[in-house]
């Protein structure tokens, strides 16, 4: 049996995300699966209406918990409605996932291919990229990119256009892994693909529109802080190598000069 979902994170969302959840929900056969990332009561409106639709379920944070949180929910949503009393027809049970933001930036036709080619190539994560040299791209969008491209390259060994984007695909047999990621907000999915190149993940890239609406004014990205934790969870797996391998080199010479000792004072 197949399944597909699509996780939508929201926080504060525009008037228009109900249009955009139908427009997705008309051409990819699919249960949306809203989260409520803790925006209030001014939008209670928005999402009790959203889970009044058919196939779209609304999952609340009490709280404004970050990005890489409301994913995780949706994520553990999926997977328990993928467990079934019965484990035979558990396991040859497959679902695919494709997360999209609330913003307008990811179109249904773009959608359906890259869960097109999820379906090709099981096990991968496959990524839709956005070109970044159009004049519609706001600077700070296209600065950030490349930045954070050329460092993800520099460590990892990788080079992607765009590390950042949150339309993504891929299959059941990932949803584990990405629950252990660590991150709660914009830095999370930067360490889903570090922890893809760690582990041999393949990562597939998909050209997808280009779209930017009202200049991204409706983002809750912050410039300097969330770029500070992208920085972070780029850095942090080097810096924590490093530091170990500095630590058993230490450790090494110390337990050298001891036993040096040690048989001076025979």
């Amino acid at each position: 049996m197949e399944r597909t979902y699509i996780v939508i994170p929201a926080f504060e969302p525009g008037p228009g995300l109900r249009d955009r959840i139908r427009e997705m929900r008309d051409r990819i056969s699919a249960q949306i699966v809203v989260i409520d990332d803790g925006s209030g009561a001014d939008h209670r409106e928005t999402f009790d209406q959203l889970e009044e639709m058919e196939n779209c379920t609304v999952l609340r944070h009490e709280r404004n918990k970050g990005k890489g949180s409301a994913l995780k929910t949706g994520f553990a949503y999926v997977l328990r409605q993928m467990t079934v009393q019965d484990r035979s027809a558990y396991e040859q049970s497959s679902a695919w996932i494709l997360c999209a933001d609330c913003d307008g930036q990811h179109l249904p036709d773009d959608g359906v291919r890259l869960l097109e080619l999820s379906r090709r190539h099981p096990g991968s994560l496959i990524l839709g990229v956005r070109d970044f040299s159009g004049p519609e791209v706001p600077w700070k969008s296209r600065f950030g990119n490349r930045f954070s491209s050329i460092v993800f390259r520099t460590l990892s060994g990788i080079y992607l256009e765009d590390t950042q984007t949150g339309f993504r695909a891929f299959d059941d047999s990932l949803l584990e892994l990405m629950l252990g990621v660590p991150g709660e907000r914009f830095e999370y999915e930067t360490s889903v693909l570090l922890v893809c190149a760690r582990q041999g993940i393949p990562v597939r890239t998909e050209k997808i529109e280009t779209v930017y609406e009202e200049k991204n004014a409706g983002t809750h990205f912050r410039p300097v802080k969330d770029s500070i934790r992208v920085m972070t969870a780029l850095f942090y797996e080097p810096v924590k190598f490093i530091f170990l391998s500095y630590q058993i080199q230490k450790n090494r010479i110390f337990r050298s000069r001891r036993k040096g000792g040690e048989d001076h004072d025979r």
